[in-house]
C-alpha cells in the first residue's frame, strides 16, 4: 500500500471514530433528558397527590389545621422544615421525592361573587439524593371550609 493509501484509511478511521462517538453522545443525551423528564414528571405526580390529600380536608376543615395549621415556615431549606409538614415518596426511578407543606394564614377568599373562609396551601417538592436536595416544582391551592 502506498502511503496516501494509508494516509487515506487512517483518515476514514478517524471520520468513522468522529461520527460513531457524535451518535454515542446524542444517545447517552437523550438517555438523560428522558430520565430527567420522567423525574419532573414524577415530582409533578406527586405534588398533585398532596394536593388532593389536601382537598379531602374540605370537608374536615378543623381536622386540618390541627394537623397541619402549624405549617408555616417558608423555606426552601427541608432541615428546617417540621418533620409533620412533609411528605416522602420513591420513585419508580429511585429518585427520593419530599414535599414540604406551607400553610397560609385563614382569610376570606373571594371566588367568583362568593367569598368563604379557607386558606392558601403551597406544596414544594424536593428531590433529596444522599442529603443533597434540589427543588423541583410548586404547587398552590385553596383549602376552602366546606364543613356543615
Amino acid at each position: 500500500m502506498a502511503t496516501g493509501q494509508t494516509l487515506l484509511a487512517l483518515a476514514a478511521i478517524v471520520l468513522l471514530s468522529i461520527v460513531t462517538m457524535g451518535i454515542r453522545q446524542m444517545n447517552v443525551q437523550s438517555v438523560t433528558n428522558t430520565v430527567e423528564s420522567q423525574h419532573t414528571s414524577d415530582a409533578l405526580n406527586f405534588g398533585r397527590d398532596i394536593s388532593e390529600r389536601v382537598h379531602t380536608f374540605s370537608t374536615r376543615y378543623f381536622d386540618f389545621d390541627n394537623l397541619y395549621g402549624g405549617c408555616t415556615n417558608d423555606s426552601f431549606d427541608l432541615e428546617d422544615i417540621d418533620n409533620n409538614c412533609r411528605f416522602t415518596r420513591d420513585s419508580m426511578t429511585g429518585e427520593n421525592f419530599v414535599a414540604a407543606l406551607l400553610v397560609g394564614s385563614e382569610e376570606d377568599i373571594t371566588i367568583g361573587n362568593a367569598t368563604q373562609t379557607g386558606r392558601l396551601v403551597t406544596i414544594r417538592i424536593f428531590s433529596d439524593r444522599d442529603g443533597d436536595s434540589e427543588f423541583r416544582a410548586e404547587y398552590r391551592t385553596i383549602l376552602t371550609n366546606l364543613t356543615p
